[in-house]
C-alpha cells in the first residue's frame, strides 16, 4: 500500500458567486426542502478550508490508450436528486472537467431512481457514445449487468461515493469504512466509554451504509460498557432525522448519537426534548452541524465533525481523464476521514464554517492532488459544452 499525505490549505479569499447549477434531474419526486438552490439564486461563499485528506492506493489497473485533447464525453449517472451533497457532486465533476480542457461534454442522467431506472440510464449513456461513465449507484450489484456492458463496450466506469462490486472497474470514494469508525473512536472517548448510543444510519442497502456501519459496529464492539440500543434508517432524509430524533430523544435514555450524516437537526432536537441537555453526537461536515458544535460548545455540546466531502465527484472526474489518458490508476482511491471536535480542532472547524451557504452544505471546497477548481467555478456549476460567459475564472 503507497501513502500519500495531504496538508490543509488555506483559502483566504472571499469568492462571490455568480448563478449556479444546471443540473439535469429526471425525476418524479419533489426535490427536498433542504436541497442546495444552486441554479435558482445568487450566493456569496465566505471562508473555507480544505481538510487533510490521505490518498490510499490499491491495486492498480492500466488504463487504455490516450486519446486526443478536448475530444472525451463523460457521463454521470446519479441515482438520487433533490440533495444538497449530490448537487455539489455533480458540479464538481462539471467544473473540474471544464478545467482539463480534455473533455467536451458533460452528459448527467439524475433521478431519483430505482434500480432498473438507474440501468437504464447507464444503458443510455453506453448509447449516447460516452468514453466514460461516473457512477453514484443505488446498490452495490443491481447495476452490474448493465455496467458490464459498458466495459464490454470500451468505457470506462468510475464508481464514486458507494462502492460497487462490478469487476473492470475503479473506485473514488471517502473511506467510508473509516468513516464509521473514527466517528465511532471519537463517540466513545466522548461519553466515557459508558452508555447507550442511538445510532441513526443512512440508507439500507446503499453501499456506504454498509460500509459505514462495518466500521461503526467494529469500534464499538471493543467497549463492553456501550450498548447500541436503538437503530434507526433516515434515508439520509433531513425531515426523516428530525421526526426520528424528536419522537426517540428521551432525557437520561441515550448518552450519544451517531448519526450518518443527518445531523444538525438531531443537535436542534435536544433543546427541546432533553431541555438542552447535550449529549455527543456525531456528524459530518455540514455547515448548520459545524455551527452548532462552534456555538454549543461553552454549554458542553461535544460535536464530532467527520467530514464527507461531496466534491469527491471533481476527484472522480480527474480520475476518469487519468484513464482516458492511458495513466495507470489505482482500483482504488479512498479519502481518508479524522474526527473534529471544537476542543481538539478549534482552527480548522471554524475555517470551514460558510456563513452564507445553506445549513446542509457540505463545506470542504478543495482536495489537494485531485480538484483545481476554485469556489466560484464549483458554484458555477458549468460543463465544458454549456456557455463560457468570460467568468470561468
Amino acid at each position: 500500500m503507497v501513502m500519500y499525505q495531504f496538508d490543509i490549505k488555506e483559502q483566504n479569499d472571499l469568492f462571490s458567486l455568480a448563478l449556479g447549477s444546471r443540473i439535469e434531474v429526471q425525476s418524479r419526486s419533489t426535490i427536498g426542502r433542504n436541497a442546495m438552490k444552486l441554479g435558482s439564486k445568487r450566493i456569496k461563499a465566505g471562508l473555507a478550508v480544505a481538510s487533510s485528506i490521505a490518498l490510499v492506493m490499491g491495486v492498480t489497473v492500466i488504463a487504455a490508450p490516450a486519446q486526443a485533447a478536448a475530444t472525451y464525453k463523460i457521463g454521470v449517472s446519479n441515482s438520487w436528486a433533490g440533495n444538497s451533497w449530490r448537487e455539489t457532486m455533480v458540479c464538481a465533476i462539471k467544473a473540474e472537467a471544464t478545467l482539463t480542457g480534455k473533455v467536451k461534454e458533460v452528459k448527467v442522467l439524475s433521478r431519483n431512481a430505482t434500480d432498473a431506472e438507474q440501468s437504464a440510464d447507464i444503458r443510455s449513456l453506453i448509447s449516447s457514445g460516452v468514453n466514460a461513465i461516473i457512477v453514484n449507484s443505488g446498490s452495490p450489484t443491481a447495476n452490474n449487468t448493465a455496467i458490464a456492458e459498458a466495459v464490454a463496450a470500451g468505457i470506462k466506469v468510475i464508481a464514486v461515493d458507494n462502492a460497487i462490486t462490478a469487476p473492470s472497474t475503479t473506485l473514488v470514494a471517502n473511506d467510508q469504512v473509516e468513516y464509521g469508525r473514527a466517528g465511532a473512536a471519537a463517540l466513545a472517548k466522548a461519553m466515557n466509554y459508558k452508555g447507550n448510543v442511538l445510532y441513526m444510519r443512512g440508507a439500507s442497502g446503499a453501499g456506504a451504509d454498509t460500509d459505514r456501519d462495518t466500521g461503526f459496529k467494529a469500534e464499538m464492539a471493543k467497549w463492553k460498557n456501550i450498548k447500541i440500543t436503538k437503530e434507526v434508517f433516515t434515508n439520509w432524509d433531513w425531515a426523516t432525522g428530525g421526526t426520528l430524533a424528536n419522537q426517540l430523544l428521551v432525557p437520561g435514555k441515550f448518552q450519544g448519537v451517531w448519526t450518518s450524516g443527518i445531523d444538525y437537526n438531531i443537535v436542534t432536537a435536544m433543546t427541546t426534548k432533553l431541555k438542552g441537555k447535550y449529549i455527543p453526537v456525531v456528524g459530518a461536515d455540514n455547515n448548520e452541524f459545524m455551527k452548532l458544535t462552534k456555538s454549543l460548545a461553552p454549554k458542553g455540546f461535544v460535536g464530532i465533525v467527520v467530514p464527507n466531502p461531496a466534491i469527491v465527484g471533481g476527484a472522480a472526474l480527474k480520475v476518469a481523464v487519468d484513464l482516458l489518458d492511458g495513466k495507470t490508476v489505482a482500483a482504488k482511491n479512498l479519502l481518508t476521514p479524522k474526527a473534529l471536535t471544537y476542543k481538539a480542532n478549534k482552527a480548522e472547524i471554524d475555517a470551514r464554517i460558510v456563513a452564507s451557504q445553506e445549513a446542509t452544505f457540505s463545506a470542504t471546497l478543495s482536495l489537494p492532488g485531485y480538484t483545481t477548481f476554485t469556489p466560484t467555478q464549483l458554484f458555477r456549476c458549468k460543463a465544458p459544452q454549456d456557455s463560457d460567459d468570460g467568468a470561468r475564472a
